[in-house]
């Protein structure tokens, strides 16, 4: 594996209410690395994701990203790795009112700190022209004077990650991004993604919920069951029933573990090939 970006260890979230979402995981992820979050409803995805940045504090153990340890960081460590990492999320949380460039201006204003580039027609010439070069990228720079409003689910999620182009981080994290997407956008969505992760060679890690899509873009496979890896292997060595078995009914209500050859990440790991 290449050096940790993501190096998390015995993570423990239990919220106010006594729900325990993140029961002692561990996870290793390499630089430029794509890995993929697999889970049923409730296993832990999203909080292990939002810890990862502090959007949701640990309980225990330790969080390191991209060189802070997340869980004793002061506030404007936390708030520096946060220009350094880009979220994509299912809800698109662009600004609807707004025309598709100045959402995608907005992804600059973590490392560009003007009120200038809060709107596109006050940017500086450079944020408007780097902006512009974004939506090239994911094929839209001809919306780029309509509201976001007016365009479909699926180009939003491309402004969506134009703007997170435009922070110029150095990972990013997608949850569930193509979840309220019809097939054919999902899939455009997902090709961007993962294009753009490996021409920036930026670390990716995606939760999906969609097996297919899964099977068809995942390399490394992590996989939560009820707040605990499951397992951390590569897809090519995980059969389609071991998939679905992460989301059976009985496996939500503390139903039978996967087979012993699916529950061992770190020997996997160690054995296979890159």
């Amino acid at each position: 594996m290449a050096e940790p970006v993501i190096d998390v260890a015995a993570l423990v979230k239990e919220f106010p209410n006594g729900t325990r979402a993140l029961d002692g995981v561990d996870l290793r992820v390499g630089s430029g690395e794509t890995v993929v979050l697999l889970g049923a409803n409730g296993s832990g995805k999203s909080t292990l994701q939002k810890c990862l940045t502090k959007l949701v504090p640990p309980t225990e153990g330790s969080v390191n990203v991209l060189g802070t340890e997340v869980s004793t960081a002061p506030k404007k460590e936390v708030q520096q790795l946060r220009t350094e990492v880009g979220v994509v999320f299912q809800k698109i949380n662009l600004v609807r009112e707004l025309s598709v460039l100045t959402n995608v201006i907005h992804g600059s204003l973590g490392r560009v700190r003007s009120s200038r580039n809060w709107f596109s027609t006050t940017a500086r010439s450079e944020q408007r022209d780097e902006a512009m070069e974004a939506l090239e990228r994911v094929g839209l720079s001809h919306v780029a004077g309509r509201r976001a409003e007016q365009l479909s689910g699926g180009q939003q999620q491309r402004v969506a990650i134009a703007r997170t182009l435009m922070q110029r981080p150095r990972m990013i994290l997608a949850d569930e991004p193509v979840a309220a997407l019809d097939p054919r956008a999902g899939r455009q969505v997902m090709d961007l993604l993962w294009q753009v992760a490996e021409e920036e060679r930026l670390t990716l890690l995606c939760t999906l919920h969609q097996l297919e899509l899964a099977r068809e873009y995942g390399h490394r496979v992590v996989a939560l069951r009820e707040g605990r890896v499951d397992m951390d292997t590569y897809m090519s060595q995980i059969a389609d029933e071991q998939l679905e078995g992460l989301y059976t009914h009985e496996d939500e209500d503390h139903g039978p573990a996967l087979p012993p050859h699916a529950a061992a990440p770190e020997r996997v790991l160690e054995g296979a090939a890159r």
